[in-house]
């Protein structure tokens, strides 16, 4: 089940599941006030690998739309915020 969240954060792009089969390069969420980053993905992705269109936004703090699973962060829309 997922949860609709609108999130304000970093975006870093950097290896999850390290040392796993599940080994990868992956867009997080750095999000504001927490400390777990948040695994991002695009709601029509066809790759598990990071996405071009989430890397761009890397090192940018943005405003992620979405929904919320128990692993991830279902993009629906991305913008740039200032600060």
């Amino acid at each position: 089940m997922s949860t609709p969240v609108d999130v304000t954060g970093v975006v870093d792009v950097r290896v999850t599941g390290r040392g796993s089969k599940s080994e990868m390069t992956s867009v997080v969420l750095l999000p504001d006030g927490q400390s777990e980053p948040l695994l991002m993905r695009r709601r029509e992705a066809v790759a598990l690998d990071a996405e071009a269109e989430l890397t761009a936004y890397a090192g940018q703090r943005v405003r992620v739309t979405g929904s919320r699973g128990l692993a991830s962060l279902l993009v629906d829309r991305i913008e740039p915020v200032a600060g």
